[in-house]
């Protein structure tokens, strides 16, 4: 996908690299994002892990509190699994740029 077909996205994501925990079916990994938008992230990832696996994912961003919040496998790619966050509005969630 080019960037300005990234840039049409209603979600538009930031490349940031941020710590991030992902847990899930009782293992824990830790990694960086790719990138962040208000519904979701996408995490450098080793482990294939099936469409619609749970987890939860605690990123530590550079300024500011942790973040913990609870997200489904959306897709999965070969440099890693795009979550999608549940029960956040993210609307309202402000990121880098």
């Amino acid at each position: 996908m080019s960037e300005a077909t990234a840039d049409l996205r209603r979600h538009p994501r930031s490349k940031v690299s941020w710590p991030v925990t992902v847990e899930t079916g009782g293992q824990s990994f830790e990694r960086h994002t790719v990138n962040l938008s208000p519904i979701g992230a996408k995490v450098h990832l080793e482990a294939r892990l099936p469409v619609g696996t749970p987890a939860t994912l605690r990123f530590r961003p550079p300024h500011g509190r942790p973040l913990e919040v609870d997200a489904i496998v959306w897709r999965s790619d070969s440099d890693g699994p795009a979550f999608f966050f549940v029960g956040v509005g993210g609307e309202n969630m402000t990121l880098p740029r």
